[in-house]
C-alpha cells in the first residue's frame, strides 16, 4: 500500500472520503442511494490505493495502456469503448475546460484521449 496522501475532488478541491476496502466503500455507496437517492460507484484509487466513491454519471473505468505514453512519458489511460473515452473527455471539459479528442489505441483494444488534433 502506498503512503497515505489525501486525494481531492477534481471538481471541488475538497478531500475525498477514503475507505480501506471495497466492502466499506460499497456500503457507503448503498447508504448514499438510500439517504440521498444518489447512485455512487466505489473504485480503488491508483494514487492512494484506498477506495473512493464517484457519481455514476461521471464514472469512467479505465486501465493503464501497456504501450502508449503521453508527451511527458506517463502511461496513457485505456478506455474499453469509444463511448467511455468520450464520456471522460466530456467530464474533463466540464471540470477543467480542457478539450480532448478520442482515438483508437494502435496497440491494444481500446481508446485514448489526446489534446493533439490528428493524433
Amino acid at each position: 500500500m502506498y503512503p497515505f496522501t489525501q486525494c481531492t475532488s477534481t471538481r471541488t478541491g475538497e478531500p475525498l472520503k477514503s475507505y480501506q476496502c471495497s466492502f466499506s466503500a460499497q456500503q457507503a455507496a448503498d447508504q448514499a442511494k438510500i439517504n440521498h437517492g444518489r447512485v455512487m460507484v466505489a473504485y480503488q484509487c491508483e494514487r492512494c490505493d484506498y477506495w473512493h466513491l464517484c457519481p455514476e454519471e461521471r464514472y469512467t473505468p479505465n486501465e493503464t495502456c501497456d504501450y502508449c505514453t503521453s508527451r511527458a512519458r506517463v502511461p496513457k489511460k485505456l478506455y474499453s469503448t469509444e463511448e467511455a473515452a468520450q464520456k471522460r473527455a466530456d467530464c474533463l471539459w466540464d471540470e477543467r475546460r480542457v478539450r480532448l479528442d478520442v482515438y483508437p489505441c494502435p496497440h491494444q483494444d481500446g481508446w485514448h484521449l489526446t489534446k493533439s488534433r490528428g493524433w
